[in-house]
């Protein structure tokens, strides 16, 4: 848990920094200055992967295990409560 707190502010930090810029007005900003459209572009595909990709995935394992697992308990049961298994126990 201590990592997720010391990974995102520096995941933040290494893309918001060479992005920032101050304007004319005085007015600080973000995300408005790019040194380049390959840095714009691959810091695009990282965010979205880091961000959505990788906890879809990792939802979608959590939640199948757990429908699989849940399936097999009931599936159990219902065996138990028929009495098929309670001969072979």
């Amino acid at each position: 848990m201590i990592a997720t707190w010391i990974i995102g502010p520096a995941y933040n930090i290494a893309y918001m920094t060479p992005s920032a810029a101050i304007l004319p007005s005085g007015q600080c900003t973000v995300y408005s200055e790019w040194p380049d459209s390959v840095t714009q572009s691959t810091v695009g595909v990282i965010t979205i992967t880091v961000q959505f990709v990788i906890p879809l995935i990792l939802l979608v394992y959590g939640y199948t295990r757990m429908a699989v697992v849940l399936h097999r308990l009931v599936a159990v049961a219902a065996a138990r409560s028929t009495g098929i298994l309670s001969s072979a126990l």
